[in-house]
């Protein structure tokens, strides 16, 4: 079987017939290698340019590469031709620029922390049989109480963005991500295992579900996929 977004899993759920349901579930199911999953605007570097630089932002602790950034992009947009690439600079301005009044250090520990090497190869998990892409920007330790514990970043941008049950989706596997791979030497930290919906500028984190504010859902999604 080939390897799923949760961005798929989402499109599955809002899908709102049995029938509409059924034939997603079945090219999941079914897909060859060759088969490409196009993003959400047809083009696989569409949100790169906010993506990145909301990255670089946090990583590097610095508010100036939003500005920095947008004035890249105003520039490209003044010399854009092609009325899609307008509308994808516009849309990448949008969100940076929503940024801006957002706390990024929030995301953070307020103690040191250190910025972990994630391996391409551990970024697919096997939930319920299926092979799930995870996709966090950044992973990081810090010291709590003396124990060693571990948090991850995953900026996700999405037209419309998405409901918190659906970002719970994200923190989810994320959470599961954390769990299969860094457990055996860090205690996950539920607080920063954040999903972050870059659109909305909404966070959520893994703590929201455990206390039941958000749903789980991805095992209850697969079992649906699994069964149509």
């Amino acid at each position: 079987m080939q390897k799923i977004k949760v961005k798929e899993l989402v499109e599955f759920r809002r899908k709102s017939t049995e029938r509409g349901k059924r034939n997603f579930a079945q090219k999941l199911k079914t897909r060859s290698p060759k088969e490409k999953k196009e993003s959400d605007d047809g083009g696989g570097d569409y949100w790169v340019t906010s993506t990145s630089c909301i990255y670089q932002v946090i990583k590097q602790d610095n508010i100036d590469l939003l500005d920095e950034k947008i004035t890249d992009l105003l520039s490209r947009l003044q010399g854009a031709e092609d009325k899609r690439s307008k509308l994808m600079h516009q849309r990448n301005i949008d969100i940076l620029t929503a940024f801006k009044d957002f706390d990024y250090k929030k995301l953070l520990p307020s103690k040191k922390f250190q910025i972990e090497k994630i391996p391409n190869d551990k970024k697919i998990i096997l939930i319920k049989q299926f092979p799930i892409v995870v996709m966090p920007q950044i992973v990081f330790s810090f010291k709590r109480k003396e124990k060693k514990e571990i948090g991850a970043i995953w900026l996700i941008p999405q037209i419309g963005g998405f409901k918190k049950s659906e970002l719970g989706m994200f923190c989810e596997t994320l959470y599961r991500f954390l769990n299969e791979n860094y457990s055996e030497n860090y205690q996950i930290s539920t607080n920063y295992c954040l999903a972050v919906d870059t659109y909305n500028v909404q966070i959520l984190s893994y703590t929201d579900l455990l206390n039941g504010d958000i749903s789980h859902l991805i095992e209850n999604t697969l079992e649906e996929i699994k069964s149509l």
